[in-house]
């Protein structure tokens, strides 16, 4: 590339980086007014799909609540993932409040430029009340040193059973026309898929079935509805859709370990290998779009189920036709573990709400966040309008209507982009994922780690700045060269020497430093419980 170009591009990305933090900070001058009152900006990064800010009503109750005007100011995910964010964080110009967008990662490595709320509490009566009803909030929101920089969103009272959005399900309809019962072993399993893979069980006359069907390796760790979920047949369990299982970390009696380095992973591994090789696992398991992988659970042209064991969200993964073929099974156990295990029944805690540090109209915010963590906005913010999309029944029972969904392409509210905090006990009616999650999760309950066994790490148990930047350094060459190895162990098998081979390359490339790194945060955590 010649130095014009060079000097070219860097302009070019100077100018871009310029126009990046007058579009997403806070552009509204600090002190500014608008038609005589407070002008307070507020980031939000709706779905794609969502409908503007200025056709949901309930936003009306805030500039009410604080007799302000918001400016909103709305960016997609792309954009803000893709560099606007950190560029904004980098210049300090956020908004006066910024919701959904920053993690308490994000926190750790700019405190100085976000209000600690811990003593403006007083100033926000229905959230000092939030924080002091709901442990796991609390706890998700205050930092080591104590403060309060995020205000988090709770809507755990949709879901009394939770288990990460992580479900093993297997078509029932299948096994009761072949007279087989739900597998509760690895052997079982094995033998359920070999029926379904000869037996015919959807009836069309082919031998189209696809006995277990698993999503493809992601690039830069392990993630949703993981091949490798099948690690809680061990005793293993799993955390697939947080930071820690991301990353191939668990609990175990309180110590902190990688299941990169346990047997048990290469015990699962070559399950995996053993299926592939006898057909049960498709062998482009490895190298499958997902967008194929959805296609398939949701059956044949002709309305036909073609998977019969899978992981996903909950049984609607089979699309409405298909899921009443479907149950939830706890993971079979596997030879030589005592018993199965499944996703910790962690709190629907979540990224919420970041003051500016300097921002000039702090009276105004706190009314503002005080507003939006009270129930009804809480629940037109997660769900829709109330008289357009949501019927309110009693203080804690709340019906969504069809209007809701009557466009599938067309997100009515910001839903999980807003913040809300369900009271417990809170009922939420007429929502078929929800309807379907209550149905399909409990199965786990008896499986999950109790909250005070130390078999997992909560989620709000988060690295400081330091050994945030430290980890995910270590991660980027880890999973650089553990996933296309893990790869090649389920196509070809795990010998003695490969598997050791492994363990050492993932001990050069520092796995033990970041075990080490999350043990002793682990701990500090456990102190201040």
């Amino acid at each position: 590339m010649s130095s014009n170009l060079v000097k070219g591009v860097a302009a070019l990305s100077a100018v871009v980086m310029a126009g990046t933090l007058a579009a997403c900070g806070n552009t509204a001058e600090q002190g500014a007014m608008q038609d005589g009152k407070p002008l307070v900006t507020i980031t939000v990064i709706p779905t794609a799909t969502a409908k503007p800010m200025k056709t949901m009503k309930w936003r009306l109750e805030l500039e009410k609540a604080c007799d302000c005007k918001i400016k909103w100011v709305e960016t997609n995910q792309q954009s803000w993932d893709g560099g606007q964010k950190n560029a904004i964080l980098a210049s300090g110009d956020i908004s006066d409040i910024t919701i959904w967008g920053v993690l308490q990662t994000d926190i750790a490595k700019n405190q100085d430029i976000f209000e600690d709320l811990s003593d403006d509490l007083d100033s926000m009566p229905t959230v000092k009340q939030y924080l002091e009803e709901d442990k796991a909030a609390r706890q998700y929101a205050t930092s080591l040193d104590g403060g309060i920089y995020l205000l988090p969103s709770d809507i755990s009272a949709a879901n009394p059973v939770r288990v990460g959005g992580q479900t093993m399900m297997i078509n029932k309809a299948w096994l009761d026309k072949l007279g087989l019962e739900i597998p509760t072993t690895w052997d079982e399993l094995t033998n359920v898929l070999e029926a379904f893979k000869t037996q015919d069980p959807n009836g069309n006359g082919k031998a189209d079935e696809i006995p277990f069907d698993i999503r493809k390796l992601a690039t830069n760790g392990f993630g949703w509805w993981d091949p490798y979920l099948l690690l809680n047949s061990t005793g293993i369990a799993t955390q697939m859709s947080g930071e820690v299982g991301s990353r191939g970390l668990f609990a175990e009696d309180g110590t902190i370990k990688n299941w990169m380095l346990d047997d048990r992973f290469r015990q699962v591994t070559q399950y995996y290998h053993d299926l592939m090789a006898k057909g049960l696992v498709p062998d482009n398991a490895l190298t499958k779009a997902d967008d194929k992988y959805y296609a398939e659970l949701g059956g044949d042209e002709n309305g036909d189920a073609l998977v019969g064991v899978a992981f996903g969200w909950n049984t609607l993964a089979f699309g409405t036709d298909l899921a009443d073929q479907y149950v939830t099974m706890p993971a079979p156990v596997a030879p030589g573990a005592e018993k199965s295990v499944w996703e910790p029944n962690v709190p629907a805690t979540s990224r919420g709400a970041v003051v500016k540090k300097d921002a000039a109209h702090k009276e105004q915010i706190f009314k503002i966040l005080d507003k939006w963590y009270s129930q009804d906005i809480s629940v037109q913010s997660q769900y829709g309008d109330f008289g357009d999309y949501v019927e309110k029944i009693d203080d804690k029972t709340f019906k969504v209507l069809p209007a809701a969904s009557a466009d599938s392409s067309v997100m009515v509210t910001l839903a999980d982009r807003g913040i809300s905090y369900l009271r417990e006990g809170t009922t939420i009616e007429g929502v078929p994922d929800l309807e379907a999650s209550n149905k399909d999760w409990p199965v786990y309950a008896d499986y999950q780690p109790a909250e005070d066994s130390g078999d997992y790490v909560p989620r709000h148990v988060m690295l400081s700045g330091d050994d945030s930047s430290t980890v995910t350094n270590n991660n980027i060459a880890i999973f650089d060269y553990a996933i296309p190895v893990i790869g090649n162990f389920i196509k070809n098998g795990v010998d003695d020497a490969g598997w050791n081979k492994f363990k050492e390359t993932l001990k050069g490339l520092n796995i033990e430093q970041n075990v080490e790194i999350w043990q002793k945060t682990y701990d500090e955590y456990q102190k201040i419980q």
